[in-house]
């Protein structure tokens, strides 16, 4: 077997792909796979697994590395399945994630603007940038992230790209001695700061509709470092308590052209894990929209994100379709709080664009962030609504690819594409993509 007879080879990297992996070639010509690796380094590697057209394989030494190695800043790196890309130097991870937008858009087929790709803008912070965590319970009671490729939970007692005070929170419940008897309830849990007051929310998945015991309530809330708890299950979001009594939602302020802008929400809304780097993505949005008195459609808007700043920027009419109740909710709270008129619709966002085509209505600009899964083959109702400027931001840059070649086939075309880097020290990027309509 091989595991009991390992095979290295000695390969020269030629590039980083979408995940993460160093791509290389070994002596006969097959391509072989490994993490760890930087572009243009010499390493060996030992084949670990063959899979359909390619090897699959650890690294087992740098023999030539690259001057952009630098030395990891977290002791887990190369257990943890987090942040791959430790062991590279910022700059060097910018090129990357670039190289990986421009890989998939090139497979896809997709025309690219003639000025090319933007290069990708840096976060604002490289380290402590994310404040919002989900890490996973052993049966021992152990918090922490999952080995890479495994279910086995890799104990962090410390994570550098977290924001200092998720890890005091985190620390304090891993000594609290209540994570075992939490595991009968849930696997995993959720810390999240915000961005303004810099307060703690313990978020807890239940499954069904699990209720946790008033005792084990007790148990965590006894966390000084943790203002407030709260659960998600079938039921939606509840909150469970707060240090002062008042459940308090977790909020960011704006600096907008027009005016401030404070939006808020609960742990069970979705949020951004960089607001930084998520301020900078609202003013783009704002920057390349040109809103003023246009008719906005706003897909998965979550909690008024880029609503409420799109309508302070003088948009038109403006509807946004989302299908968390509790997202709508606080989106609904934040327009009203800065007095823009918006519309917010609880809506499976496939089913409410086939509504909109049928009733024959026209957008001026449609705006969608989906998940990671992109709005796949719904794309191609998108230019039924006639837009005349479509603003597409993504999470994978595979799924953008095949979502965009398909409005470019119905006559939208690429004029501006632009990698954020939201999660620094991994190989996931944020992407911003323009389309303008062309079929008139």
């Amino acid at each position: 077997m091989l595991q009991n007879s390992p095979q290295f080879h000695a390969v020269r990297i030629e590039k980083i792909i979408a995940g993460g992996m160093g791509l290389a070639r070994t002596a006969s010509g097959q391509v072989i796979m490994s993490g760890l690796v930087l572009p243009g380094e010499v390493a060996q590697l030992r084949e670990v697994r063959r899979k359909a057209g390619y090897l699959e394989a650890e690294l087992a030494q740098v023999l030539e590395p690259s001057a952009e190695r630098v030395a990891p800043a977290c002791p887990q790196h190369g257990h943890c399945g987090g942040c791959d890309l430790q062991h590279c130097s910022y700059a060097e991870q910018l090129r990357i994630k670039q190289a990986i937008v421009a890989e998939a858009m090139q497979r896809a087929h997709v025309p690219l603007p003639s000025a090319g790709i933007d290069v990708a803008q840096p976060s604002p912070q490289q380290w402590g940038y994310r404040h919002r965590v989900r890490l996973h319970i052993s049966l021992a009671g152990e918090l922490g992230f999952f080995r890479k490729k495994s279910h086995a939970v890799a104990a962090v007692s410390n994570c550098p790209a977290a924001a200092a005070e998720i890890n005091t929170a985190a620390a304090e419940l891993a000594a609290a001695g209540c994570l075992p008897g939490l595991a009968a309830f849930c696997q995993e849990l959720e810390l999240h700061c915000s961005p303004r007051t810099r307060s703690i929310t313990l978020v807890l998945p239940l499954r069904g509709r699990q209720r946790l015991p008033a005792a084990t309530v007790q148990q965590l809330a006894a966390c000084s470092s943790i203002d407030q708890i709260g659960c998600t299950n079938d039921d939606g979001f509840r909150h469970l308590f707060s240090r002062t009594g008042t459940a308090e939602p977790l909020t960011q302020e704006f600096t907008l052209p027009q005016q401030n802008c404070l939006l808020s929400w609960s742990g069970g809304c979705f949020s951004q894990v960089n607001p930084g780097q998520n301020a900078q993505l609202v003013r783009r949005v704002l920057d390349v929209g040109q809103v003023q008195g246009k008719n906005i459609l706003d897909l998965y808007c979550g909690m008024g994100n880029f609503s409420v700043p799109l309508a302070l920027a003088g948009s038109g009419t403006l509807l946004g379709v989302e299908g968390s109740q509790e997202s709508v909710r606080w989106a609904r709270r934040n327009a009203a709080t800065v007095g823009v008129s918006a519309r917010f619709l609880t809506a499976d966002v496939h089913s409410c664009l086939r509504q909109l085509v049928s009733e024959r209505q026209q957008m001026d600009i449609i705006l969608l962030d989906p998940p990671r899964a992109g709005i796949g083959k719904t794309a191609a109702l998108l230019p039924e609504l006639r837009a005349e400027k479509i603003i597409y931001i993504s999470c994978d840059p595979v799924t953008l690819a095949r979502d965009l070649a398909v409005l470019c086939g119905k006559g939208f075309q690429v004029t501006q594409l632009t990698p954020l880097d939201m999660f620094p020290q991994t190989s996931h990027i944020e992407t911003i993509a323009v389309l303008e309509n062309t079929a008139g």
